[in-house]
């Protein structure tokens, strides 16, 4: 008992009175303090990884979708007494082998027709075919209204609606609790508070001689915020509570990289996913109704030219590119935010209406923001502009030659571009060869790797490296943080939360009852997923160093939110997959 109350009393000797949060100093622990405090570094090193790949694996096993055999609502008979199913509220009809229902006729148009099923009866549309589409002997101009039992004609080629031989029943009702799962989310959720509190703990160790009171505040406020969060959708809300502890994780990540590299900016990261919260569900609602959502895509078209005009009248200039407006107390970068609009108006502009039509003024719309982007000069979010622009044209075209001709436009343009601009010909010179301009050009990608290597598979520990100390770390870099603070398995493991938030899109697409979503889903999860593969990929020196963020990770409150407001295009379809709410 006595060496106890010693060994406390030389703790109390070891903090200043008064100041709880400002230590002396390491050096000047007792040594059986020192050793408990090594000791718990080297046991949280071990378990982080352990950690991350359990709440990985249980949130893909409690995300999966489940692949109940495909309800149909009815059929299209045609003559040679084939039935053409209706799975969807909107059923493309045409030539083209990425129509729901193909007719595989010379004189059909690739994209011939759209058959939607809304207010409890089908509607028939005419996408601008050659050929023409007649009901019961009369013409369509525009949109139809259909019985059961009616006869329609595609160019000539007759078929008769019919209904569905069994009742059609929801994969998932949203007016009811979700269904059970096999993976409790209380149990993940447990899982990630327990990775944030030993890492917040961690973190507040290697402060070292001066703790940042912004670092246990911030955990403290983040921890109890997510708690409320996940306890008020559990108790009041019908929605589930499952793609958000992924993103809980992320984010918890995210303060762990900026409490290293720039704790005072702690509370501004913790304030911008707030803020990303707010968005993402003020969007989810907006697109929850899938008309609301198509009359939408020209508000959010306005406010992308909007945004992309002010950044090109008003953006400072900043390591070679005019991302970002400086308003005084904050600074924005206005490309993040168009991410969300472009997704947005890309997936309503083409997802039930295919014509050249359309699908010229969502290639205009990309022209105009990808040409802003490259007078900004902010050529990463180039590459991840035209890599979904590529993703949602193909879902609903399915054309090649079309997109290997976008191809190679881009191609030809981003030659252009690193032969006449000198910012980006320099990053190119030092791509494949950092280590011959170690000390120049290729400073951030050889700090980066050498950092990498020096973590390992468990890492040093949180606030234990010097990357840190480079400039852009916790932005550009923040794969080489992860590395040499969390280890590589840690940083792989991040890596593969955006790898499964892509197959998760592509898995809800084929269930999902409105292609309205199923474009939005892939559109969104193909920015994320572009976006950290430059990340990640540039600072070792297999891609250019582009310059772009980690989403959902990196430190900036532009890309934290932007990140948020794509994850509600993926949670939205997750909540109508299967789910024929829209149409009854």
């Amino acid at each position: 008992m006595n060496n106890v109350l010693e060994s406390v009393k030389q703790l109390l000797e070891w903090l200043p009175a008064g100041s709880p949060l400002v230590f002396s100093g390491i050096a000047d622990l007792p040594p059986y303090f020192k050793t408990i405090l090594e000791l718990y570094t080297l046991f949280v090193r071990g378990l982080f990884p352990i950690l991350a790949f359990i709440i990985l694996l249980s949130c893909m096993l409690l995300l999966w979708p489940d692949r109940k055999e495909d309800e149909v609502r009815g059929y299209l008979l045609l003559k040679d007494g084939s039935r053409m199913p209706l799975k969807y509220w909107e059923n493309s009809i045409g030539r083209s082998k990425a129509s729901d229902l193909e007719i595989a006729f010379a004189y059909v148009s690739r994209s011939h027709a759209v058959l939607t099923f809304r207010d409890k009866s089908w509607h028939l549309t005419d996408v601008g075919s050659k050929g023409g589409v007649e009901v019961n002997g009369a013409k369509v101009e525009k949109t139809e209204s259909l019985d059961y039992g009616d006869t329609i004609s595609f160019a000539g080629i007759e078929a008769v609606l019919v209904p569905a031989e069994k009742p059609v029943h929801n994969h998932r009702d949203l007016t009811s609790a979700p269904p059970e799962s096999k993976v409790n989310p209380g149990m993940i959720f447990a899982l990630i508070l327990l990775f944030q509190v030993l890492g917040a703990v961690q973190s507040c160790i290697a402060a070292g001689a001066v703790l940042n009171l912004a670092v246990p505040v911030t955990f403290l406020v983040f921890i109890l915020a997510e708690c409320l969060f996940f306890f008020s959708v559990q108790r009041w809300s019908q929605r589930s509570f499952d793609l958000e502890l992924l993103l809980c994780f992320l984010s918890g990540l995210s303060l762990f990289i900026v409490a290293s590299a720039h704790p005072d900016l702690l509370y501004k990261q913790l304030a911008a996913i707030f803020l990303g919260v707010a968005v993402y569900t003020i969007i989810g609602i907006m697109i929850y109704d899938p008309e609301r959502a198509r009359k939408l895509k020209y508000v959010f078209v306005a406010a992308a030219i909007v945004l992309l005009a002010l950044n090109l009248a008003l953006g400072k200039t900043y390591f070679g590119a005019k991302r970002w407006i400086d308003l005084g107390f904050i600074t924005i970068q206005p490309s993040e935010f168009v991410k969300i609009a472009f997704v947005m108006a890309g997936t309503a502009t083409l997802d039930r209406l295919l014509t050249t039509r359309n699908m010229t003024a969502f290639i205009l719309f990309s022209g105009a923001c990808i040409g802003a982007l490259v007078f900004i000069r902010d050529f990463g979010t180039v590459a991840v502009f035209f890599g979904a622009f590529i993703v949602i044209a193909f879902m609903r075209s399915g054309d090649l030659r079309t997109i290997a001709l976008a191809s190679a436009g881009a191609a030809i343009g981003a030659l252009a571009v690193i032969s006449f601009i000198p910012y980006v010909a320099t990053r190119f010179a030092a791509w494949g060869k950092v280590w011959e301009y170690a000390d120049t050009t290729g400073y951030q990608q050889a700090r980066t790797m050498i950092a990498a290597a020096s973590g390992g598979l468990l890492g040093v520990g949180a606030g234990n490296g010097y990357l840190a100390k480079i400039a852009a770390a916790d932005t550009d870099l923040v794969f080489g943080i992860i590395c040499e603070e969390w280890g590589f398995l840690v940083a792989i493991t991040t890596v593969l939360v955006f790898i499964f938030l892509a197959v998760y899109a592509v898995s809800l697409a084929k269930g999902c009852r409105s292609s309205l979503y199923a474009i939005a889903a892939c559109g969104a999860a193909s920015m994320l997923l572009f976006q950290t593969a430059l990340n990640v990929l540039g600072p070792v020196d297999i891609f250019p160093l582009t310059g772009i963020t980690m989403p959902f990770v990196s430190r900036g409150g532009s890309s934290m939110i932007s990140a948020w407001g794509l994850l509600a295009f993926i949670k939205t379809a997750a909540d109508r997959f299967g789910s024929e709410r829209n149409g009854e």
